[in-house]
């Protein structure tokens, strides 16, 4: 009888818990429901997590064992699929995707410079060290660590509260 009636109580919670997926990898699990409290492990990308709770801009997630809550931003209702360029910035910031300037059909291209354009730019009097700044920005990268401080103190994403 005891054990019918906890059955009961919790079947409409095991019944609500749906399954979302990590959409970055290294996404943190938190304690609590605060971009600023204590991680308690890092989640790869297509990590596929049960949603317990939702409460704002964060979900409760149970997986492998561990409860803990994640960003609701860094969580998808469906697997997402494995792309070259899952650390960068534009990723982080709502999805690029990486196109190196040879694979490009035009002479402008998403990033740097084709073959085609780095050629009409010497002609046109370019100098080697703009050219060479070009493939610099294009193979700038930064850190999640130099990330997450951004967003922390401009108060943006996970720490707009």
């Amino acid at each position: 009888m005891i054990l019918s009636g906890v059955v009961m109580l919790l079947l409409p919670h095991l019944a609500t818990a749906e399954t979302w997926y990590v959409k970055k990898s290294s996404t943190k699990l938190q304690a609590e429901a605060s971009a600023r409290s204590k991680v308690l492990g890092k989640l790869q990308k297509g990590t596929p997590v049960k949603v317990e709770k939702k409460s704002r801009k964060f979900f409760q997630v149970s997986t492998g064992g561990k409860t803990g809550w994640i960003f609701r931003f860094k969580l998808s209702k469906k697997a997402p699929a494995q792309k070259q360029g899952d650390g960068d910035m534009l990723g982080t910031l709502g999805g690029s995707q990486k196109m190196a300037a040879r694979e490009s059909a035009s002479g402008s291209s998403i990033r740097g410079l084709s073959p085609v354009s780095e050629e009409h730019a010497r002609k046109k009097g370019a100098t080697p060290e703009s050219i060479q700044a070009v493939k610099d920005m294009e193979n700038f990268k930064v850190r999640s660590e130099e990330l997450d401080r951004f967003l922390q103190t401009g108060k943006l994403g996970e720490y707009s509260q």
